[in-house]
């Protein structure tokens, strides 16, 4: 059981107290009330008869001195609890400062933020074809009548020799409506008046083109019977040579 601060009996026998502040004994002491001061033990003692009334007259001045020594010992010993009480507050405000100031700063944890990745690009979108396929094709060459005439004609000009050698070289390949070849024609840089001519002069048999065309549209792709004659006429076929085509076809 803990004894709680207060005025004790002094633990080293003396006839005072001492004070307790609840941890340990301090140096503050008073006189222990419930004890006989010296004063009272003489105000208790009978006067000596030899000197007859003059101890009668003295006993004032004991009483005096003895409460003079009393408030002598209760101010130094509230002195010395002052000074112990300061003591104490300064050793715990040091105590606590040191905690402080041993006290470790813990850094502010850093939050890092992680961003998703970014989204893939959307995959790019192919157009379909909206001309002819260029896709190699064994076929066979062209007719020799029509070469001898390519390359035997005279009168021509050098950009309708080239459109017509062009043009052949480019139905080796795959198959061209007339507007088609033209226009290919058109796209390698030859006029317009040169590209015409190299195609009217080569005069190929624009149904069995149709039907050629129609056939390598098939190989590439489904389509129906309908949906394949426009696909023809939209490569530059008349839609008669569209219906050859794609009667020869059995579709």
């Amino acid at each position: 059981m803990t004894t709680p601060p207060g005025w004790h009996a002094d633990p080293e026998g003396s006839a005072q107290l001492r004070w307790w502040d609840g941890q340990q004994w301090t140096t503050a002491l008073q006189p222990d009330p419930m004890k006989p001061t010296a004063s009272e033990h003489l105000s208790g003692l009978p006067a000596d008869p030899a000197s007859g009334g003059s101890s009668r007259k003295k006993w004032p001045w004991f009483v005096a001195a003895g409460v003079v020594l009393l408030v002598v010992i209760g101010a130094v010993n509230s002195a010395n609890k002052t000074s112990d009480d300061v003591a104490d507050a300064q050793a715990a405000t040091t105590t606590q400062s040191s905690a402080v100031e041993k006290a470790p700063i813990i850094p502010k944890a850093t939050i890092t933020t992680v961003l998703p990745p970014p989204p893939p690009p959307p995959a790019p979108v192919v157009p379909m074809a909206t001309t002819e396929p260029v896709t190699p094709r064994p076929t066979a060459p062209a007719a020799p009548k029509t070469t001898e005439r390519a390359s035997g004609q005279t009168g021509m000009t050098g950009g309708q020799r080239n459109a017509v050698r062009a043009a052949n070289s480019y139905l080796d390949v795959t198959a061209f409506s007339r507007e088609g070849l033209i226009e290919q024609l058109e796209f390698e840089d030859y006029s317009s008046e040169d590209a015409a001519f190299a195609v009217d002069y080569i005069a190929p048999d624009w149904n069995e083109q149709a039907s050629l065309a129609a056939e390598d549209y098939l190989d590439v792709m489904a389509f129906s019977r309908q949906g394949l004659i426009d696909q023809l006429v939209f490569g530059g076929f008349t839609p008669e040579q569209a219906q050859y085509g794609v009667d020869q076809t059995g579709l």
